[in-house]
C-alpha cells in the first residue's frame, strides 16, 4: 500500500470514531433512561457566562449557563449535580433528574435539548462523518472511485 492510501484509510477511520463515540453515548443514555430512577431536583446556583464570538467576521454574543441542583435518593439522602445544557435555568427551578440506584452521587438530566435538535445535530454527524469516513476508507481501497 502507498503512503496516500494508508493516510486515506487512517482519515476515514478517524472520521468514522465521533459516530461511533455517538452511538455508545446514545446507548448508554437510552440505558440510563430505562434503569435509572428518577427524581425531581431544585436549582440551587446558576453561573451565567458570556462568549464573545467573531468566526463570522461579525461579533456575536452568547450566553451558557451552568446550574448546580440537589435532589433527594430513595432513602432520602440529599445529592448534589451539575448540568450545563438547560435554557435559562433560574434558582428555584425543578428539574426532572435520573439517578443511579447504585451509586445515587451519580445523576443527570431527563431532559437533554429538543428532540427536533437532537435528531438534525446526530443526523448530520452519522450522515457527515460516518458516510464521509465509509466513502474514504472504501476509495482508498479501491471499491468506489473518487
Amino acid at each position: 500500500m502507498s503512503l496516500g492510501v494508508v493516510a486515506a484509510l487512517l482519515i476515514g477511520i478517524a472520521m468514522l470514531a465521533l459516530p461511533a463515540w455517538l452511538a455508545w453515548y446514545l446507548i448508554r443514555r437510552w440505558r440510563r433512561l430505562a434503569t435509572w430512577s428518577r427524581a425531581q431536583a431544585t436549582i440551587r446556583h446558576v453561573r451565567k457566562t458570556k462568549h464573545n464570538s467573531s468566526a463570522t467576521g461579525t461579533t456575536t454574543t452568547e450566553t451558557s449557563y451552568e446550574a448546580r441542583y440537589e435532589y433527594r435518593d430513595a432513602a432520602g439522602v440529599q445529592h448534589i449535580g451539575e448540568v450545563d445544557h438547560l435554557h435559562s435555568p433560574k434558582v428555584g427551578d425543578v428539574i426532572e433528574i435520573m439517578y443511579d440506584p447504585d451509586d445515587p452521587s451519580s445523576s443527570d438530566t431527563v431532559a437533554g435539548g429538543s428532540v427536533v435538535g437532537r435528531i438534525i445535530n446526530y443526523g448530520a454527524v452519522f450522515i457527515v462523518l460516518g458516510g464521509g469516513g465509509i466513502f474514504v476508507i472504501l476509495a482508498s481501497l479501491g471499491v468506489v472511485s473518487a
